[in-house]
Protein backbone atom coordinates (compact mmCIF):
# COMPACT_ATOMS: atom_id res chain seq x y z
CA UNK A 1 0.00 0.00 0.00
CA UNK A 2 1.33 3.45 -0.90
CA UNK A 3 2.45 5.69 1.91
CA UNK A 4 1.67 8.77 -0.16
CA UNK A 5 -1.61 10.60 0.32
CA UNK A 6 -3.40 12.03 -2.67
CA UNK A 7 -2.21 15.52 -1.78
CA UNK A 8 1.37 14.35 -1.38
CA UNK A 9 1.31 12.55 -4.71
CA UNK A 10 -0.03 15.57 -6.56
CA UNK A 11 2.39 18.03 -5.01
CA UNK A 12 5.32 15.67 -5.51
CA UNK A 13 4.54 15.25 -9.18
CA UNK A 14 4.00 18.96 -9.79
CA UNK A 15 7.13 19.92 -7.87
CA UNK A 16 9.20 17.72 -10.16
CA UNK A 17 7.72 19.30 -13.26
CA UNK A 18 7.68 22.94 -12.15
CA UNK A 19 10.69 23.03 -9.83
CA UNK A 20 12.45 25.61 -11.98
CA UNK A 21 9.55 26.69 -14.15
CA UNK A 22 6.76 27.81 -11.84
CA UNK A 23 6.35 31.01 -13.84
CA UNK A 24 5.38 28.90 -16.87
CA UNK A 25 2.16 27.97 -15.07
CA UNK A 26 1.28 31.65 -14.76
CA UNK A 27 2.61 33.23 -17.95
CA UNK A 28 1.05 32.81 -21.37
CA UNK A 29 3.63 32.06 -24.10
CA UNK A 30 4.23 35.00 -26.41
CA UNK A 31 2.64 37.52 -24.07
CA UNK A 32 3.94 40.79 -22.69
CA UNK A 33 3.58 39.53 -19.13
CA UNK A 34 6.65 37.35 -19.61
CA UNK A 35 8.66 40.60 -19.45
CA UNK A 36 7.37 41.52 -15.98
CA UNK A 37 9.45 40.53 -12.93
CA UNK A 38 7.45 38.56 -10.35
CA UNK A 39 7.94 39.33 -6.65
CA UNK A 40 6.33 37.82 -3.58
CA UNK A 41 4.88 40.14 -0.96
CA UNK A 42 2.79 39.70 2.15
CA UNK A 43 0.30 41.65 4.24
CA UNK A 44 -3.16 42.98 3.44
CA UNK A 45 -1.84 45.69 1.11
CA UNK A 46 1.51 46.56 -0.44
CA UNK A 47 2.61 50.15 0.05
CA UNK A 48 5.26 51.98 -1.92
CA UNK A 49 6.14 55.61 -2.49
CA UNK A 50 6.13 57.25 -5.89
CA UNK A 51 7.63 60.57 -6.91
CA UNK A 52 4.96 63.11 -7.78
CA UNK A 53 7.47 65.80 -8.71
CA UNK A 54 10.98 66.08 -10.08
CA UNK A 55 12.41 67.25 -6.80
CA UNK A 56 11.95 71.01 -6.96
CA UNK A 57 13.84 71.45 -3.71
CA UNK A 58 17.05 72.42 -5.47
CA UNK A 59 18.92 75.70 -5.46
CA UNK A 60 22.36 77.20 -5.29
CA UNK A 61 21.16 78.57 -1.97
CA UNK A 62 20.95 75.82 0.68
CA UNK A 63 18.30 77.67 2.68
CA UNK A 64 16.11 78.06 -0.39
CA UNK A 65 16.41 74.35 -1.24
CA UNK A 66 15.62 73.37 2.35
CA UNK A 67 12.56 75.60 2.42
CA UNK A 68 11.15 73.87 -0.67
CA UNK A 69 11.78 70.33 0.63
CA UNK A 70 8.41 70.09 2.35
CA UNK A 71 6.35 71.42 -0.55
CA UNK A 72 3.11 69.66 -1.36
CA UNK A 73 2.99 67.06 -4.13
CA UNK A 74 6.53 65.74 -4.04
CA UNK A 75 5.65 62.17 -3.03
CA UNK A 76 2.64 59.89 -2.96
CA UNK A 77 2.15 56.47 -1.39
CA UNK A 78 0.20 53.83 -3.27
CA UNK A 79 -1.51 51.02 -1.37
CA UNK A 80 -2.03 48.08 -3.72
CA UNK A 81 -4.66 45.48 -2.86
CA UNK A 82 -4.46 42.14 -4.67
CA UNK A 83 -6.90 40.79 -7.19
CA UNK A 84 -7.46 37.09 -7.72
CA UNK A 85 -7.71 34.54 -10.54
CA UNK A 86 -8.63 30.92 -9.88
CA UNK A 87 -8.39 27.84 -12.07
CA UNK A 88 -9.69 24.43 -11.02
CA UNK A 89 -8.95 20.97 -12.35
CA UNK A 90 -10.15 17.47 -11.46
CA UNK A 91 -7.70 14.56 -11.13
CA UNK A 92 -9.17 11.06 -11.17
CA UNK A 93 -8.20 8.25 -8.84
CA UNK A 94 -6.75 6.09 -11.62
CA UNK A 95 -4.39 8.92 -12.56
CA UNK A 96 -3.39 9.32 -8.93
CA UNK A 97 -2.83 5.60 -8.50
CA UNK A 98 -0.53 5.47 -11.49
CA UNK A 99 1.34 8.61 -10.43
CA UNK A 100 2.11 7.05 -7.03
CA UNK A 101 3.91 4.07 -8.55
CA UNK A 102 7.59 3.93 -9.37
CA UNK A 103 6.78 3.58 -13.04
CA UNK A 104 4.48 6.60 -12.92
CA UNK A 105 2.69 5.70 -16.15
CA UNK A 106 0.38 8.68 -15.88
CA UNK A 107 2.95 11.22 -14.81
CA UNK A 108 3.70 12.63 -18.30
CA UNK A 109 -0.02 12.84 -19.05
CA UNK A 110 -0.70 14.18 -15.58
CA UNK A 111 1.62 17.16 -15.96
CA UNK A 112 0.44 17.94 -19.50
CA UNK A 113 -3.21 17.81 -18.50
CA UNK A 114 -2.56 20.11 -15.57
CA UNK A 115 -0.82 22.62 -17.81
CA UNK A 116 -3.69 22.54 -20.30
CA UNK A 117 -6.26 22.81 -17.53
CA UNK A 118 -4.69 26.04 -16.34
CA UNK A 119 -4.57 27.65 -19.79
CA UNK A 120 -7.49 29.92 -18.96
CA UNK A 121 -5.65 31.26 -15.91
CA UNK A 122 -2.62 32.18 -17.98
CA UNK A 123 -4.84 33.74 -20.62
CA UNK A 124 -6.79 35.77 -18.06
CA UNK A 125 -3.68 36.93 -16.22
CA UNK A 126 -2.07 37.96 -19.52
CA UNK A 127 -5.20 39.86 -20.49
CA UNK A 128 -5.41 41.56 -17.08
CA UNK A 129 -1.94 43.07 -17.60
CA UNK A 130 -3.58 45.73 -19.77
CA UNK A 131 -6.85 46.30 -17.91
CA UNK A 132 -8.23 47.98 -14.81
CA UNK A 133 -9.13 44.72 -13.09
CA UNK A 134 -12.63 44.31 -14.52
CA UNK A 135 -11.86 41.61 -17.06
CA UNK A 136 -12.14 44.01 -20.00
CA UNK A 137 -12.19 42.28 -23.38
CA UNK A 138 -13.36 44.78 -25.99
CA UNK A 139 -15.64 47.69 -26.79
CA UNK A 140 -18.92 46.90 -28.54
CA UNK A 141 -18.64 48.48 -31.98
CA UNK A 142 -22.36 48.65 -32.71
CA UNK A 143 -25.57 48.21 -30.74
CA UNK A 144 -26.99 44.72 -30.36
CA UNK A 145 -30.51 43.67 -29.50
CA UNK A 146 -31.99 40.28 -28.72
CA UNK A 147 -35.66 40.08 -29.71
CA UNK A 148 -36.37 37.58 -26.92
CA UNK A 149 -34.66 35.80 -24.06
CA UNK A 150 -32.17 33.07 -24.96
CA UNK A 151 -31.77 34.23 -28.55
CA UNK A 152 -28.38 33.76 -30.18
CA UNK A 153 -26.53 36.92 -31.12
CA UNK A 154 -23.44 37.28 -33.29
CA UNK A 155 -20.90 39.83 -32.08
CA UNK A 156 -18.04 40.70 -34.41
CA UNK A 157 -14.72 41.32 -32.68
CA UNK A 158 -11.21 41.62 -34.00
CA UNK A 159 -9.00 38.54 -33.88
CA UNK A 160 -7.04 39.66 -30.84
CA UNK A 161 -10.16 40.35 -28.77
CA UNK A 162 -11.65 36.99 -29.76
CA UNK A 163 -8.44 35.28 -28.62
CA UNK A 164 -9.24 36.36 -25.05
CA UNK A 165 -12.33 34.11 -25.04
CA UNK A 166 -13.08 30.45 -25.28
CA UNK A 167 -16.11 28.22 -25.65
CA UNK A 168 -18.03 28.48 -22.40
CA UNK A 169 -16.58 31.83 -21.34
CA UNK A 170 -19.12 33.80 -19.31
CA UNK A 171 -19.33 37.49 -20.17
CA UNK A 172 -21.26 40.58 -19.20
CA UNK A 173 -21.85 43.62 -21.40
CA UNK A 174 -21.89 46.83 -19.34
CA UNK A 175 -22.40 50.49 -20.14
CA UNK A 176 -19.19 51.37 -18.28
CA UNK A 177 -16.20 49.31 -17.23
CA UNK A 178 -16.74 49.84 -13.51
CA UNK A 179 -20.50 49.25 -13.48
CA UNK A 180 -21.64 46.54 -11.10
CA UNK A 181 -22.35 43.26 -12.87
CA UNK A 182 -25.86 43.36 -11.41
CA UNK A 183 -26.55 46.28 -13.76
CA UNK A 184 -25.11 44.59 -16.85
CA UNK A 185 -27.12 45.10 -20.01
CA UNK A 186 -26.56 41.51 -21.16
CA UNK A 187 -25.22 38.45 -19.39
CA UNK A 188 -24.21 35.62 -21.69
CA UNK A 189 -21.78 32.85 -22.43
CA UNK A 190 -19.89 31.97 -25.60
CA UNK A 191 -21.28 28.97 -27.44
CA UNK A 192 -19.27 29.20 -30.66
CA UNK A 193 -16.24 30.87 -32.20
CA UNK A 194 -17.04 31.64 -35.79
CA UNK A 195 -14.69 30.59 -38.62
CA UNK A 196 -11.67 32.81 -39.03
CA UNK A 197 -11.99 34.12 -35.48
CA UNK A 198 -13.65 37.24 -36.84
CA UNK A 199 -16.53 37.12 -34.39
CA UNK A 200 -18.14 35.29 -31.52
CA UNK A 201 -21.60 33.87 -31.17
CA UNK A 202 -23.09 34.22 -27.71
CA UNK A 203 -26.07 32.67 -25.99
CA UNK A 204 -28.03 35.33 -24.11
CA UNK A 205 -29.21 34.22 -20.70
CA UNK A 206 -32.78 34.80 -19.57
CA UNK A 207 -31.92 37.48 -17.03
CA UNK A 208 -29.25 39.89 -15.88
CA UNK A 209 -27.17 38.84 -12.85
CA UNK A 210 -29.64 40.47 -10.43
CA UNK A 211 -32.57 38.57 -11.97
CA UNK A 212 -34.04 41.39 -14.06
CA UNK A 213 -35.63 40.19 -17.28
CA UNK A 214 -33.72 41.06 -20.45
CA UNK A 215 -36.37 40.28 -23.03
CA UNK A 216 -35.56 42.05 -25.27
CA UNK A 217 -31.92 42.61 -24.34
CA UNK A 218 -30.13 45.67 -25.72
CA UNK A 219 -26.59 46.97 -25.38
CA UNK A 220 -25.57 50.27 -26.97
CA UNK A 221 -22.50 50.87 -29.08
CA UNK A 222 -19.59 51.74 -26.85
CA UNK A 223 -20.62 49.25 -24.17
CA UNK A 224 -17.81 47.17 -22.73
CA UNK A 225 -17.56 43.38 -22.90
CA UNK A 226 -16.03 41.97 -19.70
CA UNK A 227 -15.45 38.53 -18.24
CA UNK A 228 -18.18 37.71 -15.73
CA UNK A 229 -17.11 37.47 -12.11
CA UNK A 230 -14.44 40.15 -12.45
CA UNK A 231 -15.70 42.58 -9.83
CA UNK A 232 -15.41 42.49 -6.07
CA UNK A 233 -19.18 42.02 -5.74
CA UNK A 234 -19.97 45.70 -6.22
CA UNK A 235 -18.18 48.22 -8.43
CA UNK A 236 -14.56 47.51 -7.50
CA UNK A 237 -12.13 45.43 -9.58
CA UNK A 238 -11.82 41.74 -8.73
CA UNK A 239 -8.98 40.78 -11.06
CA UNK A 240 -5.41 42.06 -10.74
CA UNK A 241 -5.10 45.74 -11.71
CA UNK A 242 -3.16 46.27 -14.92
CA UNK A 243 -1.58 49.05 -16.95
CA UNK A 244 -4.87 50.76 -17.79
CA UNK A 245 -5.35 51.40 -14.08
CA UNK A 246 -1.87 52.82 -13.62
CA UNK A 247 -1.68 54.62 -16.99
CA UNK A 248 -5.27 55.58 -17.90
CA UNK A 249 -6.31 57.07 -21.23
CA UNK A 250 -9.93 57.68 -20.18
CA UNK A 251 -11.62 60.43 -22.18
CA UNK A 252 -8.31 61.35 -23.74
CA UNK A 253 -7.40 62.91 -20.37
CA UNK A 254 -9.62 65.83 -21.14
CA UNK A 255 -13.27 66.76 -20.72
CA UNK A 256 -15.33 66.52 -23.89
CA UNK A 257 -17.56 69.52 -24.54
CA UNK A 258 -20.19 69.87 -21.86
CA UNK A 259 -18.91 67.03 -19.66
CA UNK A 260 -16.76 66.58 -16.59
CA UNK A 261 -16.06 62.88 -17.12
CA UNK A 262 -12.27 63.14 -16.94
CA UNK A 263 -12.40 65.39 -13.87
CA UNK A 264 -14.58 62.84 -12.10
CA UNK A 265 -12.37 59.95 -13.16
CA UNK A 266 -9.07 61.48 -12.11
CA UNK A 267 -10.45 62.86 -8.84
CA UNK A 268 -11.43 59.38 -7.64
CA UNK A 269 -8.67 57.84 -5.48
CA UNK A 270 -6.59 55.08 -7.07
CA UNK A 271 -4.81 52.76 -4.63
CA UNK A 272 -5.29 55.46 -2.02
CA UNK A 273 -3.85 58.30 -4.11
CA UNK A 274 -5.72 61.20 -5.71
CA UNK A 275 -3.68 61.73 -8.85
CA UNK A 276 -5.10 64.95 -10.25
CA UNK A 277 -2.38 67.16 -8.73
CA UNK A 278 0.38 65.57 -10.84
CA UNK A 279 -1.27 63.57 -13.59
CA UNK A 280 1.77 63.10 -15.84
CA UNK A 281 3.82 61.86 -12.88
CA UNK A 282 1.20 59.72 -11.12
CA UNK A 283 -0.57 58.46 -14.27
CA UNK A 284 2.46 58.39 -16.55
CA UNK A 285 2.82 60.46 -19.67
CA UNK A 286 0.12 60.45 -22.34
CA UNK A 287 0.58 60.96 -26.06
CA UNK A 288 -2.33 61.60 -28.40
CA UNK A 289 -1.51 62.01 -32.10
CA UNK A 290 -2.07 65.46 -33.51
CA UNK A 291 -4.00 64.06 -36.48
CA UNK A 292 -5.23 60.81 -37.95
CA UNK A 293 -2.66 61.15 -40.75
CA UNK A 294 0.26 60.85 -38.34
CA UNK A 295 2.32 57.71 -38.86
CA UNK A 296 2.50 55.04 -36.16
CA UNK A 297 6.28 55.31 -35.96
CA UNK A 298 5.98 59.08 -35.54
CA UNK A 299 3.61 58.56 -32.60
CA UNK A 300 6.02 56.07 -31.02
CA UNK A 301 8.99 58.39 -31.50
CA UNK A 302 7.12 61.32 -29.94
CA UNK A 303 5.99 59.18 -27.01
CA UNK A 304 9.53 57.83 -26.58
CA UNK A 305 10.86 61.37 -26.45
CA UNK A 306 8.23 62.23 -23.81
CA UNK A 307 9.19 59.18 -21.76
CA UNK A 308 12.86 60.11 -21.73
CA UNK A 309 12.03 63.72 -20.90
CA UNK A 310 10.15 62.42 -17.85
CA UNK A 311 13.16 60.38 -16.75
CA UNK A 312 12.31 56.94 -18.13
CA UNK A 313 14.71 54.65 -19.95
CA UNK A 314 12.18 53.81 -22.64
CA UNK A 315 13.57 50.30 -22.97
CA UNK A 316 10.32 48.40 -23.57
CA UNK A 317 7.41 49.08 -25.93
CA UNK A 318 4.20 47.05 -25.66
CA UNK A 319 1.73 47.05 -28.52
CA UNK A 320 -0.88 44.90 -30.19
CA UNK A 321 0.30 42.37 -32.77
CA UNK A 322 -1.90 43.82 -35.52
CA UNK A 323 -0.72 47.36 -34.76
CA UNK A 324 2.84 46.02 -34.87
CA UNK A 325 2.14 44.58 -38.33
CA UNK A 326 0.76 47.95 -39.50
CA UNK A 327 3.89 49.64 -38.14
CA UNK A 328 6.10 47.23 -40.07
CA UNK A 329 4.21 48.01 -43.27
CA UNK A 330 4.62 51.75 -42.73
CA UNK A 331 8.33 51.36 -42.10
CA UNK A 332 8.71 49.32 -45.26
CA UNK A 333 6.86 51.93 -47.31
CA UNK A 334 8.76 54.86 -45.77
CA UNK A 335 12.18 53.25 -45.57
CA UNK A 336 15.27 54.94 -46.93
CA UNK A 337 18.81 53.67 -47.29
CA UNK A 338 21.87 55.15 -45.71
CA UNK A 339 25.50 54.16 -45.20
CA UNK A 340 26.94 53.23 -41.81
CA UNK A 341 30.58 53.27 -40.65
CA UNK A 342 31.32 56.32 -42.74
CA UNK A 343 34.17 57.27 -40.43
CA UNK A 344 36.44 54.55 -41.84
CA UNK A 345 37.53 53.12 -45.18
CA UNK A 346 36.25 49.65 -44.34
CA UNK A 347 33.40 48.08 -46.24
CA UNK A 348 30.23 49.95 -45.47
CA UNK A 349 26.95 48.40 -44.49
CA UNK A 350 23.69 49.57 -46.02
CA UNK A 351 20.95 49.99 -43.40
CA UNK A 352 17.28 50.71 -43.77
CA UNK A 353 16.26 53.72 -41.71
CA UNK A 354 13.03 55.48 -40.81
CA UNK A 355 13.17 58.56 -43.01
CA UNK A 356 15.50 60.94 -41.13
CA UNK A 357 14.79 59.57 -37.68
CA UNK A 358 16.49 56.21 -38.15
CA UNK A 359 19.93 57.84 -38.07
CA UNK A 360 19.21 60.39 -35.36
CA UNK A 361 18.22 57.98 -32.61
CA UNK A 362 21.03 56.56 -30.50
CA UNK A 363 19.05 53.33 -30.19
CA UNK A 364 16.52 51.76 -32.52
CA UNK A 365 13.11 51.56 -30.87
CA UNK A 366 12.23 48.55 -33.03
CA UNK A 367 14.48 46.46 -30.79
CA UNK A 368 12.34 47.32 -27.76
CA UNK A 369 8.96 46.28 -29.15
CA UNK A 370 7.09 43.39 -27.53
CA UNK A 371 4.01 42.60 -29.63
CA UNK A 372 1.24 40.97 -27.66
CA UNK A 373 -2.10 39.59 -28.79
CA UNK A 374 -3.64 40.73 -25.48
CA UNK A 375 -2.60 44.38 -25.73
CA UNK A 376 -5.74 46.29 -26.83
CA UNK A 377 -5.65 47.58 -30.36
CA UNK A 378 -5.23 51.30 -30.74
CA UNK A 379 -2.82 52.01 -27.89
CA UNK A 380 0.75 51.27 -26.91
CA UNK A 381 2.95 51.59 -23.85
CA UNK A 382 6.53 52.78 -23.52
CA UNK A 383 8.21 52.17 -20.22
CA UNK A 384 11.14 51.36 -18.03
CA UNK A 385 11.75 47.69 -17.30
CA UNK A 386 12.98 48.54 -13.82
CA UNK A 387 9.79 50.45 -12.94
CA UNK A 388 7.16 47.70 -12.86
CA UNK A 389 6.64 44.36 -11.17
CA UNK A 390 3.98 41.73 -10.67
CA UNK A 391 3.22 41.45 -6.97
CA UNK A 392 2.17 38.03 -5.68
CA UNK A 393 0.66 37.68 -2.24
CA UNK A 394 2.06 34.51 -0.80
CA UNK A 395 3.93 32.92 2.08
CA UNK A 396 7.44 34.12 2.82
CA UNK A 397 8.32 31.28 5.14
CA UNK A 398 11.59 30.67 3.28
CA UNK A 399 12.73 34.11 4.37
CA UNK A 400 13.01 32.82 7.94
CA UNK A 401 15.64 30.25 7.05
CA UNK A 402 19.16 30.66 8.39
CA UNK A 403 20.90 33.16 6.14
CA UNK A 404 24.32 31.71 6.92
CA UNK A 405 25.64 34.90 8.47
CA UNK A 406 26.91 34.44 12.01
CA UNK A 407 27.54 37.02 14.68
CA UNK A 408 30.49 39.29 14.04
CA UNK A 409 32.89 37.85 16.57
CA UNK A 410 36.60 38.71 16.36
CA UNK A 411 38.15 37.05 13.35
CA UNK A 412 34.82 36.45 11.57
CA UNK A 413 34.56 37.26 7.88
CA UNK A 414 32.53 40.22 6.78
CA UNK A 415 28.93 39.34 5.79
CA UNK A 416 29.55 40.45 2.22
CA UNK A 417 32.23 37.79 1.76
CA UNK A 418 30.04 34.88 2.85
CA UNK A 419 28.03 32.66 0.53
CA UNK A 420 24.52 33.32 1.75
CA UNK A 421 21.17 32.71 0.04
CA UNK A 422 19.83 35.81 -1.62
CA UNK A 423 16.36 37.23 -1.10
CA UNK A 424 15.58 36.67 -4.77
CA UNK A 425 16.49 32.98 -4.58
CA UNK A 426 14.56 32.25 -1.43
CA UNK A 427 12.00 34.64 -0.01
CA UNK A 428 10.74 35.91 -3.38
CA UNK A 429 11.04 32.65 -5.32
CA UNK A 430 7.84 31.24 -6.80
CA UNK A 431 7.00 28.01 -4.97
CA UNK A 432 4.23 25.79 -6.21
CA UNK A 433 3.01 25.06 -2.66
CA UNK A 434 1.94 28.70 -2.41
CA UNK A 435 -0.42 28.44 -5.37
CA UNK A 436 -1.89 24.94 -5.21
CA UNK A 437 -4.91 23.99 -3.09
CA UNK A 438 -5.89 20.32 -3.07
CA UNK A 439 -9.42 19.31 -2.08
CA UNK A 440 -10.88 15.81 -1.86
CA UNK A 441 -14.46 14.84 -2.45
CA UNK A 442 -15.52 15.28 -6.07
CA UNK A 443 -17.69 12.49 -7.48
CA UNK A 444 -17.79 11.72 -11.18
CA UNK A 445 -19.13 8.92 -13.38
CA UNK A 446 -15.66 7.38 -13.35
CA UNK A 447 -15.47 7.47 -9.58
CA UNK A 448 -14.14 9.83 -6.91
CA UNK A 449 -11.57 12.42 -7.80
CA UNK A 450 -9.59 15.26 -6.32
CA UNK A 451 -9.91 18.99 -6.99
CA UNK A 452 -6.69 20.85 -7.69
CA UNK A 453 -7.04 24.64 -7.57
CA UNK A 454 -4.34 26.95 -8.90
CA UNK A 455 -4.84 30.42 -7.49
CA UNK A 456 -3.10 33.65 -8.44
CA UNK A 457 -3.51 36.43 -5.89
CA UNK A 458 -1.69 39.57 -6.86
CA UNK A 459 -1.56 42.75 -8.89
CA UNK A 460 0.67 44.74 -11.19
CA UNK A 461 2.51 47.67 -9.62
CA UNK A 462 4.05 50.40 -11.75
CA UNK A 463 6.57 51.51 -9.17
CA UNK A 464 7.51 54.70 -11.03
CA UNK A 465 4.63 55.86 -13.19
CA UNK A 466 6.57 58.92 -14.34
CA UNK A 467 8.91 56.53 -16.19
CA UNK A 468 6.05 55.27 -18.37
CA UNK A 469 4.03 56.73 -21.24
CA UNK A 470 0.82 55.45 -22.80
CA UNK A 471 0.08 56.50 -26.37
CA UNK A 472 -2.65 56.16 -28.96
CA UNK A 473 -2.19 54.67 -32.41
CA UNK A 474 -3.12 57.35 -34.96
CA UNK A 475 -6.76 56.84 -35.83
CA UNK A 476 -9.80 58.90 -36.73
CA UNK A 477 -11.95 57.26 -34.05
CA UNK A 478 -10.81 56.36 -30.55
CA UNK A 479 -14.25 55.41 -29.26
CA UNK A 480 -13.49 51.73 -29.88
CA UNK A 481 -10.13 51.76 -28.07
CA UNK A 482 -10.52 49.88 -24.81
CA UNK A 483 -10.32 52.22 -21.82
CA UNK A 484 -10.87 55.46 -23.74
CA UNK A 485 -14.53 56.26 -23.17
CA UNK A 486 -15.46 54.30 -20.06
Amino acid sequence: MSVLTDSDAILKSLKVVYKDGMKSLLVRPGSGIKEVPFHKVEGKVYNFSAIAGRGGAVSGNFLAAKAKATDRGQQAEFSVEPGAIWSSYTIMKNELAAAKTNLGAYLPIFKREFYRATTALRQTLSMSLYGRGYGEIAVLGSAITSPSANDKIDITLDKCATAKLDIGSSIVIKAKINDAESSAKIAAHVIALLPGYKGIKIQVDSATPDGTSISPATAAAGSVICLAGSTDGSTGPGLPIGLDGWLPIAYGRENPAGTTDWDSFIHAPFCGVVREDAVDRLCGGFYKPASASEKIYEAIENALLLDRMQGGNGDIILMNMEDRAALAQQLQNAGTQYMSSTESTKSRKVNVGIENVGVSQVTNFIDFIVDDVDCPKGKFYIGDRSAWEMLIWSSKRDQNKDDGIGTLEPGKEEPESLDAPSFEDYASKLNIEDYITIQDGVDTRRGPGVFVHLGFIGSLAVTDTSAWVVGLIPSSDYSNVLGYTS
